[in-house]
C-alpha cells in the first residue's frame, strides 16, 4: 500500500463530511488518492476492475487510515465497487450513480485514475481492436461516468471532478496519448459550459505504477516518484486550482 506517513491526519480534516468516488482506486495514484483523502475526513467510494484489490485497499483504510482520523471529522467506511469499464452499458453508469444517490444524497467529488497503456505501437501499425479499446478505457468510460454523475454533484455545495491526465509523448504512444489529449480537450469544454463544476486535470508526470512501467519498460524504478509524493502538490491544487486548467508537475522524466 501507499506509505502515508508523510501527513499529520490529525491536524488537516479538509475533506470532512465529503463523500468522494474514486474511479480506479487500485491503481497506484487512485490507491494514493483514496488514503489521503480518508485520512482527511472524506467518505470513499472505490471503483476497480478486481474485488480482491478493492478489499485490500478497504482493509487497509479501515484500519490504518480513518484510526487516525479524530472522530468528530472521519468518514464513513469506505465502499468498494468492482466494475469493469471496458464493456459497460450506459445503464450500467446510470446504476452506479443511483446507487450512490440512496446512500448518500450527493456527490462532492469525482476522481477519475483510471487508464490502460495499451498497444505501444506506431500508429501505421496499430491493431484496430486494441486501438478502440484504449480510446473506450481511457477516454469514453471517464466521460460516460462524468455525464451520469454530473446531475449528483449538482446536489454538492462544491462539486470537484478531477482526472489525472498524462502529457503524452512524440510517438507511439498510439490511442493512450491520444485519449489523453483528448481528456484534456474535455476538461476546458466542460469547464466553459458548466461552471458550477469545478473540474480540472492533474498530471503527475513519471510515478512508479504498472500503468507507466507498461508505457516505459526501459525506464528506471529511480527515476519516477513514489505516488504518495505527489499528493502534497495534488492536495493544494485541489484547494486553489482553477477550473479548465491542467496542473502538470515538473522536474520529472522528459519520457512524461
Amino acid at each position: 500500500m501507499t506509505d502515508t506517513r508523510y501527513f499529520d491526519p490529525s491536524t488537516d480534516t479538509s475533506f470532512a463530511d465529503q463523500v468522494v468516488l474514486i474511479n480506479g482506486a487500485t491503481g497506484a495514484l487512485g490507491t494514493a488518492t483514496a488514503q489521503t483523502l480518508a485520512a482527511r475526513g472524506a467518505t470513499v467510494i472505490l471503483l476497480g476492475r478486481k474485488l480482491d484489490q478493492l478489499d485490500r485497499l478497504a482493509d487497509d483504510i479501515n484500519q490504518r487510515v480513518l484510526p487516525e482520523v479524530p472522530a468528530e471529522a472521519r468518514g464513513e467506511p469506505p465502499v468498494i465497487q468492482p466494475v469493469d469499464f471496458s464493456g459497460a452499458a450506459p445503464e450500467d453508469y446510470a446504476t452506479l450513480v443511483d446507487g450512490i444517490e440512496q446512500a448518500y444524497g450527493r456527490l462532492d467529488m469525482l476522481v477519475h485514475a483510471m487508464g490502460t497503456a495499451g498497444e505501444i505501437a506506431p500508429l501505421a501499425q496499430a491493431d484496430l481492436m486494441k486501438f478502440q479499446e484504449s480510446l473506450h478505457v481511457n477516454l469514453t468510460a471517464p466521460f460516460a461516468l462524468t455525464r451520469s454523475a454530473w446531475p449528483l454533484l449538482g446536489q454538492s455545495d462544491r462539486p470537484r471532478v478531477l482526472f489525472f491526465t498524462d502529457r503524452g509523448t512524440e510517438a507511439y504512444g498510439s490511442a493512450h496519448d491520444i485519449a489523453h489529449a483528448g481528456v484534456e480537450r474535455m476538461i476546458r469544454q466542460w469547464a466553459a459550459e458548466t461552471p458550477k463544476v469545478w473540474i480540472t486535470g492533474f498530471d503527475p508526470g513519471a510515478v512508479n505504477s504498472r500503468l507507466r512501467h507498461a508505457r516505459f519498460p526501459g525506464e528506471l524504478t529511480e527515476d519516477r516518484q513514489p505516488p504518495c509524493a505527489v499528493m502534497p502538490a495534488l492536495l493544494d491544487w485541489l484547494e486553489h486550482g482553477e477550473s479548465g486548467a491542467i496542473q502538470r508537475l515538473e522536474g520529472t522524466s522528459e519520457a512524461t
